[in-house]
């Protein structure tokens, strides 16, 4: 009979060591992925299915040589940035399409791959899983942008979330030999930086 009190004092022993271990994981990956977390459970259908699919980002992320920028290429970048911005006014569309490829060609640059947007997404929202959805809102914008159904508030929006990855992604793989020159900053000013960059829709023709 005490054996079989043993045995049932291991099983449970162990049953709870893996609860306790499976809510550390859990509790890991929400921080490390934080709105992308949820967002997966929902698309998947539920928790171990998204932290499945989470961890495989992960790793397939933890593969790739992501690397900073020169300070030449920064300021390429940035320089490009500022030449695509300046031609909102006049064509937004387009504008909003340069800046979706300049999103890419800053990502290529440092190494993510951009072959499909879907791996783009699901890589970039290991680093930057805050801006994930930025990221797919401004896409879809985009997309739609085409066939000439979105409207100009619609490009604006997809303008300045692209802006806010493109600043990131930027930022972020800027090398230490010099100063990014792009705007870093985040929070509460991200509004008021966003509503002097983009022209209003009475500015626009």
């Amino acid at each position: 009979m005490t054996w079989v009190i043993v045995v049932v004092a291991v099983v449970v022993v162990i049953a709870l060591a893996t609860l306790v271990m499976g809510q550390g994981r859990s509790a890991a990956l929400k921080r490390r992925f934080g709105p992308e977390y949820y967002r997966s459970v929902d698309e998947k259908g539920g928790r171990r299915a998204a932290e499945a699919s989470l961890r495989d980002r992960a790793k397939r992320r933890n593969a790739l040589e992501i690397h900073e920028l020169s300070h030449q290429a920064t300021s390429q970048f940035a320089a490009q940035w500022r030449d695509v911005q300046s031609g909102f006014v006049d064509d937004p569309r387009r504008a909003v399409a340069h800046a979706d490829w300049l999103v890419q060609e800053v990502m290529r640059e440092r190494g993510y791959p951009v072959d499909e947007f879907d791996e783009r997404i699901e890589i970039v929202s290991v680093d930057h899983p805050e801006l994930a959805e930025d990221y797919r809102v401004a896409h879809a914008i985009q997309h739609r942008s085409g066939t000439e159904s979105a409207s100009i508030d619609d490009l604006r929006e997809a303008f300045q979330r692209y802006r806010v990855l493109f600043d990131d992604l930027l930022a972020d793989g800027a090398g230490v030999d010099g100063d990014a020159p792009v705007d870093q900053r985040h929070g509460d000013d991200r509004a008021t930086r966003d509503e002097r960059d983009v022209p209003r829709e009475h500015e626009v023709s």
